[in-house]
């Protein structure tokens, strides 16, 4: 049977017909199902209410949130304002867009600590303070130091109501024994000695007197009880004060001079020899003659 060109081309097109059918049947197994209803629903993201700039710790009034279509929303976004509290931004956060879990993280250093104009400041402290372990990050204590002033003991609260951000220890170096002899190695100790040391949250004002106070004296820290702000007014307390009238007695007659040793009786003591002195006798009277300098006692020796 010979195959004319009219029938050609009606093969050819059921042909085409066929394989358009077969792809559009392939096609449509590769897309989602989608559930009646599901593409209109929209879920609630969090978002900034304000522009936060990077390395600003997040809290929770400067969120809001925002509705958008469930299939639109990335993976890593973040749905839970509980997520992102306490957080700080890695980089800046426009407000009003979504945010991703990679544009924050755990404010783990201690920059991220420090409240706003205030200046974070590490001193050492009493050793007493660091055996006790009583005090904890956050706490609230006073600041009181204690300065030796000659032979006079003087304490005084310098700081009040600051916060305590961390507190630590410094190895300090490892003593002799004793002083090595000559072309001899020194001998130390071996273990080395722990020196507790706290940080502190202070305005700049407070950091030059935190600072001196640490230089020139000891320090320890006072904690104060929960929610307990108030300032007390206090003068400084020296030693006197704490142990009484007798020590400054004592003290007073410290400072006094020695009163000088009184003159032999037929003497007339005029001033310290400063050169070399010559007894001279003549009969009954006897002098003392400084050499270069006058005559400085005098005396009349009794007959036989």
């Amino acid at each position: 049977m010979r195959m004319t060109r009219r029938l050609a081309i009606v093969i050819a097109v059921v042909c085409g017909l066929l394989a358009a059918l077969l792809t559009y049947f392939y096609l449509s197994k590769l897309q989602p199902q989608v559930v009646p209803g599901e593409a209109a629903k929209n879920i609630q993201l969090v978002t900034p209410l304000r522009d936060i700039t990077a390395g600003t710790i997040i809290r929770s009034e400067m969120l809001g949130t925002m509705e958008t279509p469930a299939d639109e929303v990335p993976v890593d976004t973040v749905r839970l304002a509980s997520q992102v509290v306490g957080q700080a931004g890695l980089v800046d956060l426009p407000a009003g867009q979504p945010i991703s879990s990679a544009q924050v993280q755990s404010p783990t250093q201690l920059s991220y600590r420090v409240p706003e104009g205030m200046r974070a400041v590490t001193v050492a402290i009493d050793p007493v303070v660091g055996v006790a372990g009583f005090l904890e990050p956050g706490d609230r204590v006073d600041v009181i130091a204690t300065f030796e002033i000659g032979e006079v003991m003087v304490t005084r609260t310098v700081l009040q109501n600051i916060k305590l951000l961390a507190l630590g220890t410094t190895a300090t170096a490892a003593k002799p024994k004793r002083p090595p002899a000559e072309g001899e190695e020194a001998e130390v100790e071996a273990a080395r000695e722990e020196q507790p040391n706290a940080t502190l949250a202070v305005d700049p004002e407070q950091a030059q007197k935190l600072i001196l106070s640490d230089m020139r004296g000891k320090l320890r820290l006072a904690l104060r009880p929960k929610f307990e702000e108030q300032y007390i007014a206090l003068g400084a307390t020296d030693t006197a004060e704490v142990i009484g009238e007798g020590f400054e007695k004592a003290m007073a007659a410290q400072e006094q001079p020695k009163p000088e040793a009184a003159p032999q009786p037929g003497a007339t003591l005029t001033r310290e020899p400063r050169g070399p002195a010559v007894e001279v006798i003549r009969g009954t009277e006897r002098k003392t003659v400084i050499i270069g300098g006058s005559q400085t006692s005098s005396s009349a020796r009794g007959g036989q």
